[in-house]
């Protein structure tokens, strides 16, 4: 896969899973590069007329230093909290 640099000096390793919230509209999990560190990104992307899916400015970045367990736990909290919909 050939890297992406994008706004904010991050440069995309790999897209590791990709969601469809709303038309027009994907939430991307990816592992980017940041000034030569390893981060996880969590960012929303939208298409503007037409165009390909172009990244929001602002997302979520997890740094190295996070514990992905702790990560982890700390979302499935959130997750759990929240109303789930039927399917």
């Amino acid at each position: 896969m050939k890297s992406k640099r994008y706004e904010g000096g991050f440069k995309e390793v790999k897209k590791v899973a990709v969601i469809a919230t709303r038309d027009g509209e994907e939430l991307h999990f990816t592992k980017v590069e940041v000034d030569g560190k390893t981060r996880g990104d969590i960012r929303y992307f939208t298409a503007r007329e037409g165009q390909q899916m172009t990244p929001g400015r602002r997302g979520i970045l997890i740094p190295e230093i996070i514990s992905p367990k702790t990560f982890e736990e700390n979302t499935t909290k959130l997750l759990k909290s929240l109303p789930q919909k039927e399917v």
